[in-house]
């Protein structure tokens, strides 16, 4: 029993350390890369529209309460300022 709570801690640990190295070299990436950083924004501003667009179609079927549509003014104030900084970020010409 210990000794496959010490193995779950470790390969826990591992994956965490993997994706904090994937998410500094993602970062470093971003700042040499306009391109690269546009894309990340455009994503995380489509990925909270199309959330949005799923609730409200869920809800619009009867499938999830009205209580649901609660957080949508802070997922669309989130994709509104996604999208904004990916359109500041100035791409040249290729």
């Amino acid at each position: 029993m210990i000794a496959s709570v010490i193995v779950g801690v470790l390969a826990v640990s591992a994956l965490l350390a993997w994706a904090m190295w994937r998410a500094c070299k993602t970062a470093e990436r971003a700042e040499r890369d306009p391109r690269f950083l546009r894309r990340i924004l455009l994503g995380f501003g489509l990925l909270y529209i199309a959330s949005a667009v799923y609730d409200v179609a869920e809800v619009i079927a009867g499938k999830e309460p009205l209580q649901s549509l609660i957080g949508l003014p802070i997922g669309a104030a989130l994709a509104w300022l996604f999208l904004k900084a990916a359109l500041r970020v100035k791409v040249p010409p290729a």
